[in-house]
């Protein structure tokens, strides 16, 4: 109960830091490259329910995103890297003045040397694709679950919409 407080309040924040736009007839399409979110409306996405299990990948009309290992083996005491990917689908693009936010979790076994990561530190950032590569320290051998809790905005001409979701993989170390 508590946790849906927070993530409530953290909704809240972030609308309150993003302006929005009347809610009057959409304005005229307009050349990407000149594409101004500021006029147009913000609405948080539906929360996953608490007690569902985060998956490796949620796919949806607007995008794509996944944690995915960055390499074929993790070996205890070896660094590695994993993978965070968000992919717009359709006429949804990921809006670039959104502050994204990765916050990486490991269940022991596992150190992450940096668990926040922000628009500075994506490996890629665009319309269609952004992609971060997280380093990974393993120190004991088995399977460790790594959960992202990734905040984002997918925008169209017309709307963007606030997303927080979470994704998890197991990282299998030898």
């Amino acid at each position: 109960m508590q946790m849906r407080i927070w993530t409530l309040l953290a909704i809240l924040s972030l609308i309150a830091a993003v302006t929005g736009c009347e809610k009057s007839a959409p304005a005229p399409k307009q050349d990407k490259a000149q594409h101004d979110h500021s006029q147009h409306q913000h609405e948080p996405a539906a929360e996953p329910e608490a007690d569902e299990p985060a998956g490796p990948r949620i796919e949806t009309g607007s995008f794509l995103l996944a944690v995915a290992p960055a390499q074929p083996k993790y070996a205890a005491g070896k660094a590695g890297d994993l993978e965070i990917a968000l992919e717009s689908r359709g006429e949804w693009h990921v809006n670039q003045e959104y502050p994204i936010r990765v916050d990486i979790k490991a269940a022991p076994g596992v150190t992450i040397p940096k668990a926040e990561l922000l628009k500075d530190d994506a490996k890629e950032f665009g319309d269609e694709k952004v992609r971060f590569v997280a380093a990974v320290e393993p120190s004991s051998a088995g399977k460790h679950e790594v959960t992202c809790d990734v905040s984002f905005a997918m925008c169209t001409e017309e709307n963007c919409i606030l997303e927080k979701r979470t994704v998890a993989m197991q990282l299998k170390v030898e």
